[in-house]
């Protein structure tokens, strides 16, 4: 066999000697310490014991490189020559629980303190920023709407000759009728149709009466622009929650992964939930897969 057949023979060796080395680092015990060392002994054979030598400590210094696995330092040649961090090794849904939960409940409280919890500072003034508009809102609304009403019960009395204090009920009823006797009779009536006693008349002390259709349609108009502030403020309410749930999504989300994605595993699939808020081009996506 000629030199170069030698030379290839040996480095097909150690190649065969790579694969089993890999093997034994994976399975561990005796095989482990027996390929490592039938590994060297090609390698020497291959390029000598003084390159093999050279190019060891050249690389990895007199100590050589170990990376932790299983609990145990093993040789780490051609690996990244770090240990595992500790996250690494644990499920995914068991990261960082402590700050995951600690970040949701802040957010929970005031929407923006989990993502100031986590360092995220400018979600943090977006949140809370959208959680101050939500309630400056609805107290707006409530300004608004409680003006409207108070201006419509003083338009009844100027044009009604009716005032007090008096439940929503009656002040519903004076914008549907003429006058009380109209509303009286009314009540008369359904009390025939059902065989029930009659109840809720209007005494002479609460009576009223426009003076004409037009002032009783400007009392509708004063009710309805009230009324419709308080459903818009009451709308209010509802974004005020659905601020808190992205907020405690976005804060527990953060607290663990920095790229805003939520991942589960649900009936085999894989789940991956993205949300980003506070980017340019806010968006969110749900990505489900299943690996075959």
């Amino acid at each position: 066999m000629d030199r170069h057949g030698g030379s290839r023979h040996k480095v097909a060796r150690l190649g065969a000697m790579v694969v089993i080395a890999t093997v034994a680092l994976v399975s561990g015990g005796v095989g482990q310490a027996r390929a490592q060392a039938e590994f060297t002994s090609v390698e020497h054979d291959v390029l000598g014991s003084q390159a093999s030598t050279a190019w060891r400590a050249t690389l990895f210094g007199d100590a050589g490189r170990t990376q932790d696995i299983g609990g145990s330092r093993v040789p780490d040649e051609f690996g990244s020559g770090r240990a595992r961090k500790p996250d690494e090794a644990a499920p995914v849904g068991t990261r960082n629980l402590g700050r995951k939960l600690k970040a949701g409940a802040l957010s929970l409280v005031l929407p923006g303190a989990g993502q100031y919890y986590n360092g995220r500072h400018e979600r943090a003034y977006l949140m809370a920023g959208i959680e101050a508009g939500i309630w400056t809102a609805w107290f707006a609304f409530d300004h608004y709407g409680d003006g409207r009403m108070d201006s419509s019960r003083e338009w009844a009395g100027l044009y009604a000759g009716t005032g007090g204090d008096h439940v929503d009920s009656y002040w519903q009823s004076v914008g549907m009728f003429t006058d009380s006797d109209a509303y009286n009779d009314s009540r008369y009536r359904e009390a025939r149709a059902t065989g029930e006693d009659v109840s809720s008349l209007v005494s002479a002390d609460d009576a009223w009466e426009w003076a004409n259709e037009d002032r009783r349609y400007g009392y509708a108009i004063l009710r309805a622009k009230g009324n419709s502030a308080y459903d818009r403020r009451d709308f209010m309410i509802l974004f005020a929650v659905l601020n808190r749930a992205v907020s405690v999504f976005d804060a527990v989300v953060g607290a663990g992964h920095h790229d805003g994605t939520a991942q589960a595993r649900v009936l085999g699939m894989d789940v991956e939930l993205q949300v980003n808020p506070a980017s340019p081009d806010p968006y969110a996506r749900c990505v489900v897969s299943r690996g075959f």
